[in-house]
């Protein structure tokens, strides 16, 4: 990547990321909320649904179908609220005081922005910049289980510039590459009562940035008037989040600092989309997404320094490891079904339904990211107005049952490290408000 895309991304990362405080909550650290219009069917069909520029997340091949060039800007609302009952004790097995955490999820903005244009009969360009990554927790600095986590915060932000191209009224193929720019930040407190019951806690922190590029390919069939077929593949995208570690009130050396990386593998997914029309007012829809989170195995912080000095400790069995959580997440399915009606020719009325499989096993599941399978329920309505402008709202509900987290921590070859432990069970509910303002030319 050459100085200039660098130069790009990281503007139009600082723009966008202004305007989000904190993350959503989500499956894994991917984010579902690209679109007003397609999220009134919980992305039920949204590679196969061309309604307008936002089409370009989900298949890139789906603009060759838009007959105008058209912009489309959104932003979706996500507010988690988080509720954490147990306890925990330290290193030497001694319980830790503290509170319950807090609602350490904040409300979030994801804002989005898509374009397309024809370019003639067959060739069809756009770009988009967008959300695709991200999570963020950050719990009350006296929480119980502050040895285990305290923030948690992941951004990533894509630039998207996309081709497609229409062989016939049946068949388009689309391809969008991705350029990301992500940012990371890991801290939690420093137990230090293995060396002596009665010293301070310490306080550990990463931050850490990088780019990537990654690209997607999609294919739009339409066997009939009435049905069209989308299929979409993401591929993964390799980023190190290189920053500076550092570690304070260290019983010997006081604070210290270390320059660190955190690898991280944003992962490969492939969309299946189904749009049926049933008749002019009634359209259904279908769609499946494979997302290969298996790639995730374990959030290490590896010294990316030769002086040591946080990793000169070798409490987790492998010389340079700053840290090391084992993840062992899995490959999941989300499943969505979803209907439009078409009130008038100007205002149609949608609802969905969705079932998002979580990543995480049960054993594996931590303070920075407790999550399970979730339901999602959606409704959406959309208006077309004078002068070729359509504004699109949604509503979303997320059901999440109780999460129940045991979490120890471990060397790199899975001995456990101490007697540390957090137990307890976290309530969480969530929902989704969304907006988008789409104007063809």
């Amino acid at each position: 990547m050459n100085h200039r895309e660098k130069t790009i991304i990281k503007f139009a990362s600082a723009m966008t990321l202004a305007a989000i405080p904190s993350l959503s909550f989500s499956a894994g650290y991917a984010l579902n909320e690209q679109s007003a219009s397609a999220m009134g069917t919980a992305n039920a069909g949204a590679a196969a649904n061309p309604e307008n520029a936002t089409i370009l997340f989900f298949n890139p091949a789906g603009i060759s179908q838009l007959e105008k060039p058209q912009v489309s800007v959104g932003v979706a609302y996500i507010d988690v609220d988080t509720e954490f009952n147990g306890s925990a004790v330290d290193t030497i097995g001694q319980p830790v005081e503290g509170s319950d955490g807090g609602d350490f999820v904040d409300a979030a903005l994801v804002p989005n922005l898509y374009a397309s244009m024809p370019i003639d009969e067959s060739w069809s360009a756009g770009i988009g910049i967008f959300a695709p990554f991200g999570v963020a927790g950050d719990y009350d600095s006296d929480f119980v289980g502050r040895y285990m986590a305290d923030e948690t915060e992941l951004k990533a932000i894509a630039i998207q510039p996309t081709v497609a191209y229409k062989f016939n009224d049946a068949w388009s193929v689309g391809l969008g590459i991705d350029f990301i720019h992500a940012e990371g930040t890991l801290t939690k407190y420093q137990d230090y009562s293995g060396i002596h019951p009665s010293l301070p806690e310490g306080h550990f922190d990463v931050e850490g940035d990088d780019e990537g590029i990654g690209w997607n390919f999609g294919v739009l069939y339409q066997p009939t008037n009435w049905t069209t077929v989308g299929l979409n593949y993401r591929s993964k995208v390799e980023i190190d989040l290189e920053g500076e570690a550092s570690l304070t009130n260290h019983p010997v050396a006081g604070t210290l600092t270390e320059k660190a990386k955190v690898p991280l593998t944003l992962p490969e997914s492939a969309t299946v989309s189904v749009k049926h029309l049933l008749n002019d007012q009634w359209a259904v829809y279908a769609g499946a997404t494979w997302t290969r989170w298996s790639q995730f195995e374990n959030l290490d912080v590896i010294s990316d320094q030769s002086n040591r000095t946080i990793s000169s400790s070798d409490k987790y069995g492998q010389d340079g490891m700053i840290g090391h959580v084992p993840e062992r997440w899995t490959n999941t399915w989300a499943i969505s079904v979803g209907a439009s009606y078409s009130v008038t020719q100007n205002f149609m009325l949608k609802a969905g339904y969705a079932f998002d499989e979580s990543p995480i096993q049960k054993e594996y599941r931590t303070a920075r990211v407790p999550a399970t399978d979730r339901n999602w329920l959606t409704v959406g309505a959309q208006y077309k107005m004078e002068g070729d402008w359509v504004i699109d709202g949604a509503f979303g509900y997320l059901i999440i049952d109780d999460i129940d987290v045991n979490e120890h921590e471990y060397e790199v070859d899975g001995t456990q490290i101490g007697a540390s432990n957090l137990q307890g069970t976290y309530e969480l509910s969530a929902y989704g408000l969304a907006v988008q303002l789409t104007k063809s030319f």
